[in-house]
């Protein structure tokens, strides 16, 4: 290995070691469990800020991936600590799925099915799997599939429908945030359900999953990719009109 890559292994071995002490450091909740939903410029926590899906199937998979690539047992202890806190108070243990959001104290606030969080989640649950073997982690991962398969995916058009109720019901409001656009299939969610289930086939090599990551990819080259200019499209009708 020239001197160069091994200069640029070891700032990137150093960048990688400073942005997950960061997060040891500073997002653990010691007086309520799991993280931190919010931190100020100071890094001092907000103590009654809500807790999301995403941050937290984010920081499991973070920890996950870099224990996989490290062995460092620290990382492994904190993605432990995200899937116990995500398993116990996140999970809708009556109607399945993951709540979209919970106050400080762990108890459901919004409690809408976002598909983008059941894909992160199920992604991150894989990448723990693939640390720890831990068979509990590899079936919400595959129960998670079929609750998408069965309550997102279109059957006449294809594709992904983005938001549910708690109860898997038509929501009026789709959207991940305010800058979004109110419409049934973004690229967005369609790209983390393809980045979920690839990683899911590397731990279930399952045939029916095989064939839902064909059609995604057919979404994306039929749909989402703008054949013209070769960006993606954003946002889309169920009938996939951009």
């Amino acid at each position: 290995m020239s001197n160069t890559l091994q200069q640029y292994q070891q700032e990137l071995q150093a960048e990688l070691s400073d942005i997950l002490e960061y997060w040891i450091q500073y997002s653990l909740d010691e007086k309520n469990g799991g993280f931190h939903g919010k931190i100020d410029g100071e890094n001092k926590p907000d103590e009654i800020a809500a807790k999301g899906a995403v941050l937290n199937a984010r920081i499991l998979w973070s920890f996950s991936a870099a224990y996989n690539c490290t062995k460092q047992e620290k990382y492994l202890a904190i993605a432990y600590r995200a899937f116990q806190y995500i398993t116990t108070y996140f999970i809708d243990k009556e109607y399945g799925g993951i709540y979209w959001t919970l106050n400080y104290k762990g108890q459901p606030e919004d409690t809408r099915k976002q598909i983008y969080a059941l894909s992160f989640l199920q992604y991150a649950c894989s990448e723990y799997y693939l640390s720890t073997k831990l068979e509990a982690a590899k079936k919400l991962a595959v129960d998670l599939y079929h609750l998408i398969e069965q309550h997102s995916f279109d059957g006449i058009q294809t594709g992904y429908l983005e938001a549910f109720t708690r109860q898997w019901q038509p929501i009026h409001d789709l959207r991940l945030s305010s800058k979004d656009a109110n419409e049934k299939k973004t690229m967005n969610t369609h790209l983390h359900v393809l980045e979920a289930y690839t990683n899911l086939y590397r731990i279930w090599p399952d045939k029916a999953l095989f064939q839902s990551i064909v059609l995604l990819i057919k979404n994306f080259t039929g749909h989402i990719i703008n054949q013209k200019s070769w960006h993606l499209h954003l946002f889309f009708s169920e009938q996939w009109e951009v």
